[in-house]
This record gives C-alpha cells, structure tokens and sequence, in this order.
C-alpha cells in the first residue's frame, strides 16, 4: 500500500523534463558519462562548470551515471523514476524503522511514512532530478539507523553493525545533512543508557565514519563559492522564528507551494506592499515562537519514544533553522528528513479513534492529489518559472532566468520586459 500509493501520487512526474539545475548537474556533467569515471566523481564538488558551491555529494553523482548509462539524456522520464524508486524506498525504510522507535506498533509506522510519502512538501526533493541527494540521504540514513537498531538486539552483532556504519557512510556521501543520521543514533544510545563499552565502540565507529567522509571531502577539488553577507546574530532568532511558522503552514495546509520562499523583511515593489509584507513577518515571528514554545512542553512532557522522535526532528532540523547563515531562509526539501521523525513523534501522540482515522484519511487523500496535481509544475524550463513567479516566487533570479529563456528563444521585448 505504501509503495503504491507513492508511485500514484508522482506517476505524472515520468512525463516532465529537465528543468532548473538539471542543466549543470546533468546535461553537462562530464563525470557521469561514463564508469571509468566514477573514482573522479568522488575527487570534485558538484557544478564543474557552473556557480561554485560546496556540495559534496558523490553518491548522487553515482546515481546520476546509473540513470545516463540507462538512459541517455532522451528519456528523461527514467531519471525521473529513479528519483520516484529511491523516495518510494526511504518511504519503506522509514516503515521499518517507525516499527523500532514505536515499539513494534505497525498502525503507527504505516501512518507516518504514509502522510510522509504523499505530502506535497517533498515533490521539490523527487519531482526535481537535481534534488534527489535528500532522498538518497533519508534511503541511507534511515536504513542505517534500522540496522543499528537491530544490532542492539542480536546476539552477533557484528555484521549489522558494520552495516549500519556502511549505511551512515552512505548516507553523508549522498548530502552534507546526511549527518542527521548518526547524530540521531548516538541520541539513541544516550536515550537509551546503552552500555558504555556499546557506546564507546559507537563513538569509535563515528569518529571513523567522520575521518573516511572528511578525507574525501577534503581531498576532492572544489572551487570555493565567494564569501555571502552573514546574518546578525540578532536577527538570526527572528528569522528561526519565522520559518518554524512558515513550515508549519506548509506541513498543515500545503496550498502555495513554490521553489523560492523568503521570510526576511526585504522591500517590495511598493512601500505599501513593504509595509504589509513587514507587518505580516512580524505576526509570522509571534506564531514562531508561540509554536517553539509548544514544543519545548511537548517535548517535556511527551512519553520516551515520542521524545525520541522530537528530538531526532529537532536533531535534524537545527543545521537548516536559520540559527547558522544559509543561502535562503526557507526550502521546502528542508524538511524532507525532520518531517519524517515529526510525523513518527505525532501518530505517536494521538488518541486513535474513528473519527481520528476518518480526519486523517481525508486529509491524506488531499495531500496526495496535491502532490499528484503538482507534478506538472516541473515540465520544462518554461512551465517552471512560470508557475514558480505565479505562485510567490516572483524573485529576481527567477525573472532574470526566464527573461533569459525568453532571450533564447527569440523573443526579446518579453526578455527585456
């Protein structure tokens, strides 16, 4: 059920294209043309020949040869099954492990890998080719942390434990926020009072892990992106404030939904526009914090597992809360991974009934013909910055891209304009 039902919701996603930053790290990607080439994949940073950045991610590049020896760059529909396939499994992995951290309560993990599968937040994840590093990263990161599990419970452990180390290795080559992964475990193991010789072997394991990441990391050649203004110290709780209440909009009621979102007080078109804009911020930044506060007495007084999975929400959402300088305050595939742990630690909370279960059907049903509607809005360059500025993502980088689409095809006075 669970496999099927996020197959449906992204089936019209194998008719799009190639859109947005598919041209750099696809089209014309030298690294993944060839096998011969997988050992230089893992010695550069993503964007050879395009903005600089400091994107390591060498598995989804590996990925990415699978699909061109597969495929080619005539069917972009099989790159987009790929993507479907590696979400449909961390969909699965993240069944199994709610099976581990809910106490074998198979309702409870069904439910919250289903609402997570479906939710139209993660289409910019699976929808996009680009964004496939997130769903590698929960894949690998979720499996490992599953595994790990186990191995607490086997009497031989050894061989799940190298496993799951694998598994967390995996996990940081497919994204830097793969790191949630291991992080969460030894929350696990504190959690959990584990023996301190187990915990001391997991630190061992960790700070290998870290070496093998890190000295690949280090080694490959990159070219250093330019030094970005860094937010005040001050101003970085306000902007923390208001992404939790941006997010949770988004997780309740995912209406407009777009590829750029901001939650900065930056100036509009008119000063009354920035003047509503300000005032609306300002009301976003007093629901943030009401909504932090919540948590905090959710977290104190919710019951072991549930606190296990707030924690690891938490955990994972820290590095992308705006408390550290970003290139963008708000992402929707930021919360790919802390959602899932949200929703474990939510269909842990509620008093199950029928009319509980009835609520959450309908509300299921309408988040997947969300996602299911959304899929188009990802067909070609066009469609996309189109429906991105229709939506409130009317940024510059969006009209300077389709006034250069518009250049490309001839049509000057609409480039201009």
């Amino acid at each position: 059920m669970l496999i099927a039902a996020t197959f449906l919701v992204y089936w019209p996603g194998l008719r799009n294209g190639f859109v947005w930053d598919d041209t750099a790290l696809v089209l014309r990607d030298p690294l993944i043309r060839s096998w011969r080439l997988i050992p230089e994949g893992f010695r550069h940073f993503l964007f050879l020949d395009a903005t600089a950045s400091d994107f390591y991610r060498p598995l989804q590049r590996l990925t990415f040869t699978a699909d061109y020896a597969l495929f080619g760059f005539g069917a972009p529909w099989g790159w987009h099954l790929t993507s479907i396939l590696v979400h449909t499994a961390a969909a699965v992995a993240l069944f199994f492990l709610g099976l581990k951290l809910s106490g074998d309560r198979a309702g409870i993990a069904f439910g919250a890998a289903l609402v997570w599968a479906v939710h139209p937040l993660q289409t910019s994840a699976i929808t996009y080719v680009a964004g496939r590093a997130d769903p590698l990263a929960a894949l690998c990161g979720f499996t490992a942390l599953t595994l790990a599990l186990h191995s607490l419970e086997s009497k031989r452990p050894l061989a799940l434990t190298l496993a799951a180390a694998t598994g967390f290795l995996a996990a940081l080559l497919s994204k830097e926020s793969g790191v949630f992964a291991l992080v969460v475990w030894l929350a696990i193991l504190a959690s959990r009072r584990a023996p301190r010789l187990v915990f001391g072997k997991w630190l061992l394991a960790a700070a290998v892990i870290l070496s093998l990441y890190l000295g690949l990391r280090t080694t490959a050649e990159r070219t250093p992106p330019p030094p970005g203004p860094s937010t005040p110290l001050a101003v970085r709780p306000i902007l923390a404030a208001r992404a939790v209440a941006e997010y949770a909009g988004l997780l309740l009621a995912p209406r407009s939904l777009r590829m750029e979102r901001d939650v900065t007080t930056t100036p509009q078109a008119t000063p009354e526009a920035t003047a509503e804009n300000a005032r609306r911020r300002e009301y976003q930044t007093l629901l943030g914090v009401l909504l932090i506060l919540g948590f905090i007495v959710l977290l104190r007084r919710a019951s072991p597992p549930v606190a296990l999975c707030l924690t690891a929400a938490l955990l994972a959402y820290l590095p992308v809360s705006n408390l550290f300088s970003l290139n963008a305050t708000v992402a929707e595939h930021w919360l790919y991974i802390p959602g899932a742990f949200l929703f474990l630690a939510v269909a842990q909370s509620i008093r199950w009934n029928t009319a509980t279960l009835a609520l959450l059907g309908v509300w299921i049903a309408a988040l997947g013909v969300r996602t299911f509607l959304r899929q188009p809005d990802w067909r070609d360059q066009r469609t996309f910055l189109e429906r991105t500025i229709a939506a409130g993502g009317d940024s510059a980088r969006m009209h300077i891209n389709l006034g250069s689409l518009e250049s490309s095809a001839g049509h000057h006075e609409a480039a201009l304009a």
